[in-house]
């Protein structure tokens, strides 16, 4: 066989190996069926069969420390150790363990990755793509390193192929220095050395060295100018994506204002559910005292007929009614369908904001006095604290701000690229690297040297993108400045609202405290008559029911009015400084805190200038999110600290003294 022959054989065993290797992967599997139904049963099952993950930490698998007792019944309630807390211990304990935040019908297991945490903030300020240092980080200077050696041979298949000679190699060594600044403008150094090798009979020398030390300036003068655009949206950006420093702590901000949301909605959460428990408890404890009242009529009735002094009819129902607040005593303890959650359904949601156990052995007991002062707020110190310090107000403001800030860059990216381009370099050239006579020798004489200064202008002709960008921009704003409006005008309506619910409820302190007063005064005399055989039991049993239902009213009230007073505050924006609480940064490691004293000498704060727009505040950081507003007026008189508010006149009314639980 010839050399030809072989050649074109190899080139076709090539080819061939070359389509089985591409066609091999990509054929249709055909369904085999070789065992009956019984083996498709079992392929369909190793095909569906759930697995479960092995985790790395094996320690997640051991539940040992969140598992408890039984949960309290009817049977062992009583039993159970009572432990009293005060509102501000349960609002302590749940800040101090609520390392994912919880709230009242939150969907952690159905939807975790929607819970807030701790987390967030440190997530955010670590995204190697949407934090402020990531944005910080396109304006690194980048090293560029290329050292190649590349050797070539060729045969010679005739007397002028040896004019090219058959060996030729070639070397690149480059390094490379590049840095972006805020102005936009781009500085690179290079160490270009290239070496060249080839045995042609007209290489003469058969090897070169050549090295150059090559300097570039790039400054823009049109679009990507100046250092507010390039903070805004980075350097080298186009229109409408606007990634720079300033926007990463914007987003910066508005993680830390969801966060403080967050931290604020539990707290709310914690004292909704403190009050519901106690009055929970007073509930049960009305129903208690109730059913022990029927009891004793039922009792009384029974003897009464035993002895023939009743009708059998009069038995019956105070024997009904008996059973009828056994249930509502059951209910108070337990819960029902109707949404009452009862002592041990307030007591476990609780529990499950404080981070405990859902069971010890212990109850918890709140001890807290509700509030039943009167309390009476002023509407503009009110408006003005809302408006200042809700969080979704602030968060809001940012986002308008960011909308800004994009205008800004967006109308100063609509332009040509026009720049001014300048380079120098120091070149050496010799057969030899070093040596006497070498490049590098030649290089420091400075024999050759490069220069070359000039400008470049290119862009779209129409601008169409940067166009629609800044139109873009200018309608974002305009949606969050009206988003920002209506949310102001819906936050006065809430604060109406929530003074409007404290009068209401205040009314409804006196009213069913009044009623409870009238309904004792009739149940008294007329258990005297039943007791003499002068009445008919069934007065005695409704005005029973009436006095049950007249009590448990005016707690409901009470923690109404207790509930209204809280939502005051938490739609004045004030829950969390109301209960001293303050969103501060974790404690530095000694690591940190050595590094940040070493770095901190080469910071300097600058000037503002706030009649440029390039020179406004963006933000004080993640960190310090402190306000400077007016200290509106506080009421003096405790319990009831709250912005905006004075004690209001009774009115005549002398509130009850309220028993411990």
């Amino acid at each position: 066989m010839s050399v030809q022959n072989v050649h074109h054989f190899g080139k076709a065993l090539t080819c061939a190996a070359l389509i089985l290797i591409l066609v091999g992967g990509c054929h249709f599997r055909k369904s085999v069926n070789s065992g009956g139904a019984a083996s498709c049963v079992d392929c369909q099952t190793s095909f569906t069969q759930i697995e479960y993950p092995d985790l790395c930490d094996q320690g997640l698998e051991n539940t040992s420390s969140i598992q408890t007792h039984a949960p309290p019944n009817l049977e062992n309630f009583a039993e159970l150790e009572q432990w009293p807390l005060t509102l501000e211990y349960c609002i302590e304990t749940a800040l101090a363990n609520s390392q994912v935040l919880q709230r009242l019908g939150g969907a952690v297991l159905q939807a975790p990755q929607g819970v807030a945490t701790v987390y967030d903030t440190a997530l955010l300020e670590t995204d190697p793509f949407r934090s402020a240092e990531a944005a910080l980080s396109e304006f690194d200077t980048q090293f560029q390193g290329t050292y190649r050696f590349d050797h070539r041979e060729q045969g010679i298949a005739n007397p002028l192929a040896e004019f090219q000679g058959g060996v030729n190699a070639g070397g690149v060594f480059n390094t490379t220095l590049s840095k972006t600044t805020a102005t936009g403008a781009a500085f690179n150094i290079s160490n270009l050395n290239n070496y060249n090798y080839s045995d042609s009979i007209f290489a003469v020398p058969p090897s070169t060295w050549q090295t150059q030390v090559r300097a570039e300036w790039r400054q823009p003068l049109a679009r990507g100018f100046g250092t507010t655009v390039n903070r805004i949206a980075g350097p080298n950006a186009t229109p409408g994506i606007y990634d720079g420093v300033l926007i990463a702590r914007i987003r910066g901000d508005l993680v830390l204002a969801d966060f403080e949301a967050a931290v604020r909605d539990l707290v709310l959460n914690v004292e909704q559910s403190y009050w519901e428990l106690y009055f929970a408890y007073r509930s049960l404890d009305v129903a208690t005292r109730t059913r022990e009242s029927a009891r004793l009529i039922w009792d009384n009735r029974k003897r009464r007929v035993d002895a023939g002094l009743s009708r059998p009819d009069d038995e019956a129902q105070a024997r009904q009614q008996y059973f009828t607040f056994s249930q509502v005593v059951v209910d108070s303890l337990t819960g029902n369908k109707s949404g009452q959650t009862g002592v041990l359904g307030s007591e476990r949601n609780l529990r499950r904001l404080m981070g405990l156990l859902n069971t010890d052995g212990r109850m918890i007991r709140p001890i807290t006095e509700p509030t039943i002062a009167p309390i009476l707020f002023d509407w503009e110190q009110s408006e003005q604290l809302a408006l200042s310090n809700r969080v979704e107000i602030r968060k809001q403001k940012w986002v308008v701000r960011q909308r800004e800030l994009e205008v800004y860059a967006a109308r100063k990216l609509n332009r040509w690229r026009a720049d001014f381009v300048g380079n120098y370099a120091f070149k050496g050239f010799n057969d030899d690297l070093f040596g006497s006579e070498g490049a590098v020798k030649d290089f420091f004489e400075g024999n050759l040297d490069d220069w070359g200064v000039g400008f470049e202008v290119f862009g779209p002709v129409g601008r169409r993108r940067g166009h629609l960008a800044t139109r873009n921009a200018e309608l974002r704003l305009i949606r969050e400045k009206t988003v920002l409006r209506e949310q102001q005008r819906q936050l006065l309506m809430d604060l109406n609202a929530a003074i409007s619910e404290v009068e209401r409820s205040y009314e409804g302190i006196k009213n069913n405290f009044n009623s409870s007063k009238a309904v004792l005064a009739e149940l008294k005399p007329k258990a005297e008559r039943v007791a003499a055989g002068d009445e008919d039991v069934f007065f005695l049993l409704d005005t029973q029911q009436r006095a049950a239902r007249a009590e448990s009213d005016f707690h409901r009230a009470v923690v109404d009015y207790n509930l209204a007073l809280q939502q005051y505050v938490f739609t004045t924006g004030s829950l969390l400084e109301h209960y001293n609480i303050q969103l501060v940064e974790g404690e530095w490691s000694q690591a940190a805190q050595a590094n940040a004293s070493r770095k901190g000498r080469r910071f300097r704060y600058g000037t503002v200038n706030p009649n440029k727009m390039a020179n406004c505040p963006i933000s004080a950081g993640p960190v310090d999110q402190s306000t400077d507003l007016t200290t509106l007026s506080m009421v003096q008189e405790a319990p009831s600290n709250l912005p905006g508010a004075t004690n209001g006149p009774t009115g005549g009314f002398s509130p009850p003294q309220v028993d411990n639980p």
